[in-house]
C-alpha cells in the first residue's frame, strides 16, 4: 500500500458528469481570468515569459514561515528563466510568495511596497483562505496545482490578476476531455473535501499529541492544510525517520532547515490509515529508544 501526499489514486472511481459546463461555472466565477496548463511548474514559466527577465534577473521567494526548504519543481522552473533568492536583492525583479502547505503568507498586500511584481504559489491553497480574502488575489498571477487537491493525476491552473495580460489556453480542453470531465466530476466535492481534510488534521493532532507532537502552524479560520506538518522531539533523526516511513509506504518528508517533518492528511484517507500513521510513528521512536533516558 502506498500513501502519498496528493489524493491522485488510480483506482478512484469518478462519476461521469451529465453536463461540465459547471466546472466552467466554478472557475470563472472564483478566478475571473484563468487557463489550464498541464503542470503548475508550466503555469510558474508562463507567468516568468511575462516579465522578459533575462538571466542575470533575480526572482526572490518568499514562504509562510520564511524557511529555506522550497520544492524543486518551484527552483527548477525558476532557473529555467532566470535566477533565484531567498532575499530580496537589488537584481530582484519578481517576488515570487508561496503559501505553504496551505497556510497564507502574512501581509501579502504590504509586499507591493517593493514596487515588484509578485506571483502567489497557491499549489497547496487551493481550499485555503486567509482572513483578509486574499490568497490568489494580490499577485499578478496565482498558480495551482489539481492534484494537490484532487484525485487527478496532472493539471494546473493558471490565473490572471492583470487585466493588461493577454489571455491564452496552453492546455487544449478538448484534447484531454477525460482530464477535464475528471475534475469535474469531483469540484462539487469541495465543501466535502474542506471537511474531511480537516477532520483529518484534527484526529492526527489529537492522536499525536501525547507523543509530543505539535503542529507547526497555528491553524487559523479558513486554512485547509495541504500536509500534516509537525514540530517533534529533537532526539528525532528526522533524515532517517523519512527512510522509515518511506519504507513503510508513507510519503513524506523533512521540512528542512526546521525541526518538523509532514505525512499526508488528503480527504481520501480513511481513519485507519491515518491510524497506521501514528502507529509508525510511536513504533519508530520505541524503537529507536526515543524516549529512554
Amino acid at each position: 500500500m502506498k500513501y502519498n501526499i496528493s489524493p491522485y489514486d488510480p483506482n478512484f472511481t469518478f462519476q461521469s458528469p451529465s453536463d461540465q459546463s459547471h466546472l466552467e461555472d466554478y472557475l470563472n466565477g472564483r478566478f475571473g481570468r484563468w487557463c489550464y496548463t498541464l503542470k503548475a511548474r508550466e503555469a510558474i514559466k508562463i507567468a516568468l515569459g511575462y516579465y522578459n527577465l533575462a538571466k542575470g534577473d533575480v526572482v526572490t521567494i518568499l514562504t509562510t514561515s520564511g524557511n529555506f526548504y522550497i520544492s524543486s519543481c518551484v527552483t527548477n522552473a525558476i532557473e529555467s528563466v532566470c535566477r533565484w533568492s531567498r532575499e530580496i536583492l537589488p537584481e530582484t525583479k519578481v517576488l515570487f510568495v508561496n503559501h505553504e502547505f496551505g497556510y497564507p503568507y502574512k501581509d501579502v498586500e504590504e509586499l507591493k511596497g517593493y514596487g515588484l511584481p509578485i506571483i502567489e504559489d497557491c499549489a497547496y491553497a487551493f481550499f485555503s483562505e486567509s482572513k483578509e480574502y486574499t490568497i490568489g488575489k494580490i499577485g499578478d498571477f496565482a498558480i495551482y496545482s489539481l492534484p494537490k487537491a484532487f484525485p487527478v493525476e496532472w493539471g494546473g491552473i493558471l490565473v490572471f490578476n492583470n487585466p493588461d495580460f493577454d489571455l491564452s489556453h496552453p492546455l487544449d480542453e478538448n484534447e484531454h476531455s477525460e482530464w477535464v470531465s475528471n475534475l469535474s466530476s469531483v469540484i462539487a466535492d469541495e465543501g466535502m473535501i474542506k471537511a474531511q481534510r480537516l477532520w483529518n488534521y484534527r484526529f492526527l493532532r489529537d492522536q499525536l499529541e501525547p507523543l509530543g507532537i505539535e503542529p507547526f502552524f497555528e491553524l487559523e479560520d479558513g486554512v485547509i492544510p495541504g500536509v500534516f506538518l509537525f514540530n517533534w522531539l529533537t532526539e528525532i533523526d528526522y533524515a532517517d525517520l523519512k527512510i522509515y516511513m518511506q519504507d513503510n509506504g508513507v510519503e513524506c518528508s523533512v521540512f528542512y532547515g526546521r525541526n518538523a517533518f509532514f505525512i499526508p492528511m488528503h480527504h481520501l484517507l480513511t481513519e485507519g490509515d491515518l491510524l497506521f500513521f501514528c502507529r509508525l510513528l510511536k513504533k519508530y521512536i520505541i524503537e529507536n529508544e526515543i524516549f529512554k533516558h
